[in-house]
């Protein structure tokens, strides 16, 4: 990657301060107003019952994403499939949710009496070909991995079949769409050479040509093999961006432990720092979907002997210790995972977080998932992060840096790179709306 020189460097500088300005203002403006009256509309939604009708279908769906039932939760789910049911529209929710495997696991697995054999059929064929195509995937990533690091780049793959290992035991359980790896921002030009080696294409290649410049920074690398319909995901810390603070990565790499993916040693975070880093994954995506809550329920069901303090000095160091609350919380309202009791009480002494969990629960189990117009996803975020003043900045810097969407609107040369900050909150308003929801 080019090293950006004065110019750039300046314009870096008054992108900063044109950043830090809109951010002194914005909190300058509403933060006595708004904190108080939140505080009264969050007291509400912690004493006021679920306001939509709880859909059957996802809370059976809900009762399937495991790996282990009770034997309550057995006869739970047979009596729940007993009733009439929109079959068609249980598969489709399952696949758009990303828990088909588990679906088929279990209801095939204690009522298949108790299904159409039309739907058993279908679930068998998706769980076949979810196999397939996590065994393919596999491969690659081990194939991606030794080459990294045959080259001297060391990288930590994240997600994906990894944490299928890593919290289910079984790559097989959990479907992934794409591999995720994480390496240093350093590393990223030798890697890119790797990817186009071995047959990728970058899906913003003048990303890195010498002329960009030095501030855009995607959300992610994207690498594509559209052949192969693959999709990798180089991420550095860097890019990391829905991070409240910029990971340390050697910090983290202190602490890898090994996964056995398909025969294959593999590295990478321990439990205690995967399911913080979990956590701030599905708090970036506004915990859209059940896999999500999954991974962390299964995780800590897996590893019961995880070392919660740990766990807690990880989400500290990464300010994330409310996104960790509400991760464990939702895994625990909805998948009914274990936590320890010092989690449970900062949980409840955090009334945020049971109110966000609320509002979640009453959005999965609800029969139309209605997303987030862009005044909803501003309130969110700035929910996420403890502290009136931090959590307005992170709110607005995830508002204005621009990412991938803003570039491929408009094509600005890199002297106007800073005109992106004023271009993207006007895209987000344009593609979520702000006064109304939309389903």
């Amino acid at each position: 990657m080019a090293i950006p020189g004065p110019c750039a460097a300046e314009t870096e500088k008054r992108r900063r301060n044109l950043l830090i300005l809109l951010q002194e203002s914005a909190v300058a403006l509403h933060r006595s107003s708004v904190e108080s009256a939140d505080a009264q509309r969050y007291q509400e939604l912690m004493l006021a019952p679920a306001k939509r009708e709880v859909c059957p279908e996802k809370r059976l769906l809900l009762h399937c994403a495991r790996t282990r039932l009770s034997p309550e939760g057995t006869e739970l789910i047979r009596k729940l499939s007993g009733k009439p049911l929109d079959w068609n529209y249980l598969i489709s929710e399952a696949a758009e949710n990303s828990i088909t495997p588990l679906v088929e696991k279990q209801l095939c697995g204690v009522a298949p009496d108790m299904l159409p054999l039309e739907i058993v059929t279908r679930l068998k064929d998706a769980a076949r070909a979810n196999t397939v195509r996590c065994l393919f995937l596999t491969a690659e990533l081990n194939k991606i991995l030794a080459l990294l690091e045959s080259n001297g780049i060391h990288s930590i793959p994240y997600k994906g079949p990894v944490i299928a290992q890593q919290a289910y035991g079984d790559i097989t359980l959990r479907e992934f769409e794409d591999l995720d790896i994480i390496l240093r921002q350093r590393d990223l030009p030798r890697a890119h050479e790797i990817m186009l080696g071995l047959g990728y294409r970058a899906k913003f290649p003048w990303i890195l040509s010498p002329g960009a410049a030095a501030s855009l920074i995607p959300g992610e690398y994207n690498y594509r093999a559209i052949e192969r319909r693959i999709m990798v995901e180089l991420h550095t810390e860097l890019t990391l961006r829905h991070f409240p603070v910029v990971p340390d990565l050697d910090d983290f790499s202190q602490r890898l432990v090994t996964v056995e993916l398909s025969g294959h040693a593999v590295k990478t975070f321990c439990p205690e720092d995967a399911l913080p880093i979990l956590c701030i994954h599905g708090a970036k995506d506004f915990w859209e979907r059940i896999s999500w809550i999954a991974d962390i329920s299964e995780l800590i069901q897996r590893h019961a002997q995880i070392d919660w303090d740990a766990v807690c000095r990880c989400a500290k160091s990464l300010n994330a210790g409310r996104m960790l609350l509400l991760g464990v919380t939702l895994a625990a309202r909805l998948l009914d995972a274990s936590l320890p009791n010092e989690i449970l009480r900062a949980s409840s002494e955090d009334p945020l977080v049971g109110a966000v969990a609320r509002e979640v629960e009453e959005g999965l189990l609800s029969r139309t998932y209605i997303p987030l117009n862009a005044a909803g996803r501003f309130h969110f975020r700035r929910r996420l992060v403890p502290g009136a003043l931090a959590g307005w900045r992170y709110a607005i810097r995830l508002t204005v840096v621009p990412a991938e969407e803003d570039w491929m609107m408009v094509r600005l040369p890199p002297s106007l790179a800073p005109l992106y900050i004023a271009l993207r909150p006007l895209r987000l308003l344009r593609k979520y709306g702000w006064t109304s929801r939309r389903a």
